[in-house]
């Protein structure tokens, strides 16, 4: 009898472990705080790169820069010529001559207008250059008739005339440097010399 009691009371005490087990467990999804977290918020979308136009193909184009007073553009050298400037424009071979240029511009007065040159003359037989390479001096052509290959002569034909109130070109020809010879001095009377000139050709 007695075994039987003991046997009884230890199903009991198995029966209440069972159902404390099982409140236990049903309690505990309730009591366990929940980890999950709340759906992240998406981020806003990053605004759209800004960039930076491309620029046409015209604007790629350059402004023109605005053109230097006349004669001056393109000079080699200048120099001071009365109330005016020269400008030595080339030196240039073809064939067998030299060509010199030269560009003699009056001062402009304050209305934009060009003042008049001072007339002036200049020897022809004064005109000559040096090779540079050979240090050889030359004097300017002459034609058949001894005239002076230059241009605009005076009335006498042995001058160069400088004069009028608008840019002027003054031309010289003499016989060609070698093709040794890359750079020569050009001597204008009564203005100076125009040193190291290149020769093209």
């Amino acid at each position: 009898m007695r075994s039987r009691i003991l046997t009884l009371c230890a199903l009991s005490a198995l029966c209440f472990l069972a159902a404390c087990k099982n409140e236990a467990g049903a309690e505990a999804p309730a009591q366990k705080a929940p980890d999950t977290q709340a759906p992240a918020q998406p981020e806003p979308a990053a605004p759209p790169a800004q960039t930076t136009p491309q620029p046409s193909g015209e604007s790629l184009i350059r402004e023109p820069v605005a053109a230097p007073s006349q004669g001056a553009e393109q000079a080699i050298q200048t120099k001071a010529l009365g109330n005016g400037t020269i400008h030595l424009m080339k030196a240039k071979v073809v064939g067998a001559i030299l060509h010199v240029e030269f560009v003699a511009v009056p001062h402009k007065k304050a209305d934009g207008s060009y003042s008049s040159l001072s007339i002036s003359t200049h020897k022809l037989k004064n005109f000559d250059y040096i090779d540079e390479a050979t240090s050889k001096k030359v004097t300017l052509l002459q034609d058949e008739d001894g005239k002076y290959m230059a241009d605009p002569l005076s009335g006498t034909g042995d001058e160069l005339l400088v004069s009028g109130s608008q840019p002027k070109t003054l031309s010289l020809k003499f016989p060609a440097p070698p093709e040794t010879s890359p750079t020569i001095t050009i001597d204008f009377p009564g203005v100076g010399a125009f040193d190291s000139v290149p020769v093209s050709r």
